[in-house]
């Protein structure tokens, strides 16, 4: 996996389908997401992910980490205060490859 680049609605291709990948990384790994959760989101990414489309889906599954990741107590302050609009902008971008880094799906960045 690469590390996610900012993309953004109705966006199709290579960095659209490695947001994908991280996505559906965090779905199967991060803890606290039961089965049935897990498998529901999967479900609603299908046909984003079959035309490797920045969709609906994935528009509502980004906006469900940014919330997720300004709620969190452990993420880096400067990757808080993420603004919850489903787009991957630079810094929402960033604080999914930290949360991937965590998870060890992506090395650590460097101090």
């Amino acid at each position: 996996m690469r590390p996610i680049k900012p993309v953004h609605l109705s966006d199709t291709g290579a960095a659209v389908s490695n947001l994908h990948k991280g996505l559906l990384f965090l779905i199967m790994y991060e803890p606290g997401i039961s089965d049935n959760d897990r498998s529901t989101l999967q479900r609603q990414l299908a046909s984003d992910l079959q035309t490797q489309t920045f969709g609906r889906a994935t528009f509502r599954l980004v906006k469900l980490w940014q919330e997720q990741l300004n709620s969190r107590s452990d993420v880096p302050k400067e990757l808080k205060n993420l603004v919850q609009n489903g787009d991957v902008d630079r810094k929402t971008a960033d604080a999914l490859n930290w949360l991937l880094s965590q998870l060890r799906a992506l090395p650590k960045p460097s101090s």
